[in-house]
């Protein structure tokens, strides 16, 4: 595991915010910490443009550092690849977590997923309308 890298990426917090104007959201809960991560999305032609997140103001550097990296990872990218972003490729570019952190990556592919899967929603709705 990386912590340097762990550490870099909490504090540099890239895409961290509310995204004002988005067309989807998804939100995961940490059961046991009760940590809360929503991660917010825009898109263009189904690619994904804009992309924040918010997190618990009191979760662990290493949940922070996934968030922002799950972020990194799906921006500019097809929705279908980014919904492919997965907690062992998080994992993996911190040099693999421990087993005690490795549900922070685990958050982050949940919210990741949700917002995905919100926007197919709002997607789905627009084409019936």
């Amino acid at each position: 595991m990386d912590t340097t890298k762990i550490i870099e990426f909490a504090e540099k917090a890239e895409n961290y915010g509310q995204l004002e104007d988005y067309v989807a959201s998804g939100i995961a809960v940490e059961p046991d910490c009760q940590d809360e991560l929503e991660i917010r999305i825009n898109t263009k032609r189904d690619l994904v443009t804009e992309i924040s997140y918010m997190i618990t103001e009191s979760a662990c550097t290493p949940a922070k550092a996934c968030a922002s990296l799950a972020t990194m990872l799906a921006k500019n990218k097809p929705v279908l690849e980014a919904y492919l972003i997965d907690a062992d490729r998080i994992s993996n570019e911190f040099g693999g977590l421990t087993k005690e952190n490795y549900h922070c990556a685990q958050m982050a592919e949940l919210a990741l997923k949700r917002a995905i899967l919100d926007y197919s929603r709002f997607k789905k709705n627009q084409q019936t309308d």
